[in-house]
């Protein structure tokens, strides 16, 4: 009975961090940019500020947390969770007062959650017994996080500017900073980290998984940085509304996350390829949609493959490493979406600024189609994918 009690307890320690740090963590991502539009930001410097929040998360992710040992990280965990509010804070005075501190409240922002987010990942190791059951409860509170930030966001923005929205999450990052206490720190260094690295470089699970996250992770990102832009420059919504945009979009990757959850995936290259083709059927919409109703509906549609893509390649990881290397082969792909995040956003900003957001979306159809043609080319016949382990 004591031990369904701790279990029970774990369990909401991990949905309430998780929705805390989430919520907070997208609405920063999703926010600072078009509140460095209102700061008169040109697309390629919102670019490049997105690219300074992911380089702050990297040194978080891949320096900070591989390198430092369990005491340090308790102490850079504790800070990091503690330093959101005022950074919260800093981005509402960029908004009323200087601008420029928009830079250095966004990089402190990457650092914080760069550190953040992996410890959660691994609290699932507290209890290694209930180890699937625990990686279940933060992927539902991930998706949970995704839907409730967005409608609280949209809620504000129907009153308020995105300076104020900052201000608004500061209860959610107060109650991170308190929790964050509560977390124990797992996992030890490696003896020889170089040589289980380098071998993780070499797996054919990383190799897979980055290909297949790449398909989707560049319209996302594309959608993070630039969406609400889009929506009130070109097409004239309201703040609200250009915001309420992402969430048919978390719906419908809640929904998928859920419904894969209830029936595992068997044939990953089945489940891919339907991905890639509505990853194309969205984009396609997006680029033709002239109205809030047909927005909504192509947002619905790319909120599957969000849904699904992420979820795909952790099975192709599981399902080609064997467990003694899985750890540096997921930590190796987690620096490769912060290495995204840091080099595609000033690439799009590039090509908006030159030829528009129009030729932005309709970039991003042949990207995906070639990323996804190599995948099949290299891994098409890949055994393990086409079976559960």
């Amino acid at each position: 009975m004591r031990s369904d009690r701790e279990l029970l307890r774990l369990m909401a320690l991990i949905a309430a961090l998780t929705i805390a740090a989430r919520s907070v963590n997208y609405m920063v991502q999703s926010t600072v940019p078009p509140l460095a539009r209102e700061l008169g930001f040109t697309p390629s410097l919102i670019g490049a500020l997105a690219a300074v929040g992911a380089a702050g998360q990297l040194l978080g992710s891949s320096v900070i947390n591989v390198v430092f040992g369990a005491p340090l990280r308790r102490r850079a965990l504790t800070a990091s969770a503690v330093a959101v509010p005022p950074t919260l804070v800093g981005f509402w005075l960029s908004a009323h007062l200087a601008g420029y501190v928009v830079w250095v409240a966004t990089f402190l922002s990457g650092l914080s959650f760069g550190v953040i987010m992996p410890n959660l990942i691994n609290l699932a190791s507290a209890r290694p017994e209930h180890a699937e059951r625990l990686l279940a409860v933060y992927a539902l509170s991930l998706s949970v996080s995704l839907v409730v930030g967005p409608a609280y966001e949209t809620a504000v923005l129907a009153r308020y500017g995105y300076g104020e929205v900052f201000l608004f999450f500061l209860p959610l990052a107060i109650a991170l900073a308190a929790l964050s206490s509560k977390v124990p720190i797992m996992g030890s260094k490696p003896s020889d980290l170089g040589a289980a690295y380098r071998a993780a470089l070499s797996s054919k699970g990383l190799a897979s998984a980055a290909l297949a996250i790449t398909s989707y992770n560049i319209p996302f990102i594309a959608l993070v940085n630039y969406l609400t832009i889009y929506a009130s420059e070109q097409l004239g919504l309201t703040r609200s509304a250009a915001y309420s945009l992402y969430l048919p979009f978390f719906a419908a990757s809640m929904s998928t996350r859920l419904y894969m959850f209830l029936r595992p995936v068997k044939d990953v290259h089945k489940a891919f390829a339907a991905s890639v083709a509505l990853t194309l059927l969205g984009l396609s919409a997006l680029y033709a949609a002239r109205d809030y109703y047909l927005l909504v509906a192509a947002m619905a549609l790319l909120g599957v493959p969000h849904g699904s893509v992420f979820t795909l390649s952790t099975i192709m990881i599981a399902r080609t490493t064997h467990l003694d290397e899985r750890n540096a082969v997921n930590s190796l792909f987690s620096s490769y979406l912060v290495v995204l995040g840091m080099a595609v956003p000033p690439a799009l900003g590039a090509v908006a600024e030159l030829w528009g957001y129009e030729a932005m979306w309709l970039l991003q159809a042949p990207l995906v189609a070639t990323v996804s043609a190599v995948f099949f080319t290299l891994f098409g016949k890949t055994e393990e994918f086409k079976r559960p382990i």
